[in-house]
């Protein structure tokens, strides 16, 4: 699966992890299965890990389509906290157009190069817990 996630219950936290050449449709399932995970209780700090992913330009619409899902989920995401972490230009400068249409749905979004500042941004010490096993 291109976004795996696991939630770090004693943190309050959701640790994803894109991998691959990620689309829309990936998206859109992250979110879908997030909302449906019982683990997740809101409010939450999210990180979001691309940096071993990259994100299929997304057109203005598809930008729209999925700003428009994460609006229609705001009551399941109130109060998120969103760090998202890239490496990659076109990816940091997507992510931080998303940032600012998302700000109608009240999440807080952030884009990072590195990973330390997302985590300092959060507030969050973390030691092992961020990996997928």
């Amino acid at each position: 699966m291109p976004v795996r996630y696991k939630i770090i219950e004693s943190k309050k936290l959701v640790y994803a992890v894109g991998s691959e050449s990620l689309t829309l449709s990936d998206l859109l399932k992250h979110l879908d299965a997030l909302a449906a995970d019982p683990k997740y209780k809101a409010p939450m700090k999210k990180i979001v890990d691309y940096r071993n992913a990259t994100i299929k330009k997304l057109t203005m619409n598809e930008a729209d389509i999925f700003t428009s899902k994460k609006t229609r989920l705001k009551k399941l995401f109130l109060g998120e906290k969103c760090a998202i972490v890239t490496n990659n230009d076109a990816d940091f400068g997507m992510s931080r157009s998303h940032g600012t249409k998302i700000e109608q749905a009240e999440i807080d979004t952030m884009v990072f190069r590195e990973l330390n500042e997302a985590l300092v941004w959060l507030d969050i010490q973390i030691d092992d817990e961020l990996t997928m096993e």
